[in-house]
């Protein structure tokens, strides 16, 4: 009760709180969340990528730290796919497909964020056999919403994930991101256009200073010391720099119009082909269960069941660029079968450790990298969905 009354107060809510009051001051706070969201894309997106670094910093550097570090990702990206719903309703952004599809596709997106730490929790809860249970459980559900999407809503070739992050700089309208803008403090455009005041007061002393410089190999101009703002208001523009886009980015063409592209219909070879895909991880768990974990029996049959599905596909030229991109994909995807067992344990292993040592112990500053790395590598190759799962 203690604990209860303590959330209660930092949350702003009194201590006894009936279910009706507590819906309607949950609703308060997604509502004040959300309208923050909406009018600050910018700083969400940065709170986020802010929010993922933290789980690349976190895995492999202490005893059990593989569970926190999935759950931080899983969150950030699940954070990301809820952020990026309040800014497509927010700017009005319209989809191809109808409200059932999108269901389906925001559960299919949100079983591939979730499912490497839900596999990590079941063993440590349950054990080998309640992890495998779970593996197996969404494995199913996800074959099940990929075969909905493939031959009762025609989606064609489905992308991993369905759903892909919103391109904000590039799919939020003009008008929207202006009214952003607007909507800020002073203080905050002044931040935004530090660099165009730094400039502008420079050429009313008459002298230009050298912002930037071009690197003499790689060709690439990067800010001089001289136009280096505070460190509370820097950020990773160029300084001059100016756009047409009231985010004060260079717009880049729209990912909304590729996903809103119609998929191209499969028929034959092809519907073929990416039914073996979508019931892939049934036939490997099927075979895994009947010949057993050191057998290379499921190994060759997943393997041969990858390559004939590219193999059905295929000339690819009258598919979109997203289709396209996916069967790339898939292709350097087989490349994940050298780093799954049994084919890992006999032949890559020692190998891929001795070059990782050898190149910790070569270039300099490398080993801060490679030693937690090499220490993860196990744990990452034992979990399923790390390597099967894609």
């Amino acid at each position: 009760m203690a604990a209860e009354r303590e959330g209660n107060f930092l949350l702003g809510l009194p201590s006894k709180l009936s279910p009706d009051m507590a819906r309607e001051k949950l609703l308060e706070l997604f509502e004040r969340y959300r309208k923050f969201v909406s009018s600050n894309p910018d700083i969400t997106s940065q709170l986020e990528s802010s929010f993922r670094v933290v789980s690349y910093f976190i895995a492999g550097r202490f005893q059990n730290s593989s569970e926190l570090a999935e759950l931080v990702y899983s969150a950030s990206n699940l954070i990301v796919l809820l952020n990026d719903g309040i800014l497509r309703k927010a700017a009005k952004l319209k989809t191809a497909v109808s409200l059932s599809q999108r269901r389906i596709m925001t559960l299919l997106t949100v079983l591939e964020y979730v499912e490497v730490f839900a596999e990590i929790g079941a063993a440590r809860l349950w054990g080998e056999l309640g992890r495998w249970i779970v593996i197996a459980a969404i494995q199913l559900a996800k074959v099940a919403l990929r075969a909905l999407l493939l031959f009762k809503y025609q989606a064609g070739v489905v992308r991993t994930p369905p759903i892909t992050p919103l391109d904000r700089d590039a799919d939020l309208p003009d008008a929207f991101l202006k009214s952003c803008k607007d909507k800020k403090s002073p203080e905050a455009l002044e931040m935004e256009d530090l660099d165009q005041v730094f400039v502008r007061k420079a050429e009313e002393q008459g002298r230009l200073p050298q912002v930037t410089f071009m690197g003499t190999r790689s060709g690439r101009k990067v800010r001089s010391l001289t136009a280096t703002p505070p460190l509370s208001m820097r950020d990773w523009k160029l300084p001059g720099m100016r756009s047409d886009s009231p985010s004060g980015r260079t717009k880049t063409v729209s990912s909304l119009e590729h996903q809103n592209l119609p998929p191209t219909p499969l028929g034959g070879l092809r519907l073929a082909g990416e039914a073996l895909h979508v019931f892939r991880p049934l036939v490997y768990l099927s075979s895994l269960a009947a010949c057993g974990r050191s057998s290379w029996k499921p190994w060759l049959l997943s393997f041969l069941t990858d390559v004939s599905s590219l193999a059905l596909m295929g000339d690819t030229k009258d598919l979109n660029l997203l289709e396209k991109a996916e069967l790339k994909r898939r292709s350097l995807m087989l490349l994940f079968y050298i780093l799954r067992s049994p084919f890992y344990d006999k032949y890559a292993q020692a190998k891929i450790i001795l070059f990782l040592r050898l190149l910790a112990s070569t270039v300099p500053g490398v080993g801060l990298i490679i030693e937690p790395l090499i220490g993860y590598l196990p744990n990452w190759q034992r979990t399923y969905f790390y390597n099967w799962g894609t």
